[in-house]
């Protein structure tokens, strides 16, 4: 059997077959799994709660980045526009919600639905702005779309959403940061 040109070139540097498993794929995992064992302490004082915590995965390893100062720096103002999303999402769910009273139902409740996350929106990516958390303006105006919609659980969503966000960055930070921290690679020299 011969060799392909690709495999020599392998074999000739030392290197694996294997793709490299390095320790920002390890933390990824690790943090996966300590997002699921939080939130399974959460579901035994909530058992209705789903089993598995999508938010709280997506931020984890969202969060998990090159360095740790990376993953520092980029958690608080993340946290701190999902808490200001969350704020201004309740105004404006109160405010709609007033307006709403007065509306009758069917369509001028729905164009009512409307124009508030319209408006929501961009409320939302200029209170975004105006607090330094311009560069999550969309994690910021979600928020405020999943409050403003139509439906039951949508403020309870919201929160708990919220309250996802803030776990998966928390839980990152500790591995990323506290647990294993690295300080990224050396800078090239030219």
């Amino acid at each position: 059997m011969a060799l392909t040109p690709k495999i020599k070139e392998i074999l000739r540097k030392g290197r694996s077959l294997l793709p490299h498993i390095g320790m920002r794929k390890v933390k990824s995992a690790l943090a996966l799994l300590a997002s699921f064992l939080l939130w399974q302490v959460v579901r035994l004082i909530f058992p209705s709660l789903e089993v598995h915590p999508i938010f709280v995965y997506i931020y984890s390893l969202m969060e998990i980045r090159d360095s740790s100062a990376a993953t520092a720096d980029k958690g608080m103002p993340q946290i701190r526009a999902t808490f200001i999303a969350l704020g201004v999402g309740l105004a404006l769910f109160v405010v709609v919600e007033i307006i709403k009273y007065y509306l009758p139902l069917g369509w001028p409740q729905t164009a009512a639905e409307v124009a508030a996350l319209m408006v929501g929106v961009i409320v939302m990516f200029l209170v975004a702005e105006a607090t330094g958390c311009k560069e999550y303006g969309g994690l910021t105006a979600s928020i405020v779309i999943v409050m403003l919609l139509p439906g039951t659980d949508k403020f309870v969503y919201a929160l708990l959403r919220g309250g996802q966000t803030v776990a998966g960055i928390f839980i990152a930070w500790l591995i990323n940061v506290k647990l294993l921290p690295y300080h990224g690679k050396p800078a090239d020299n030219p």
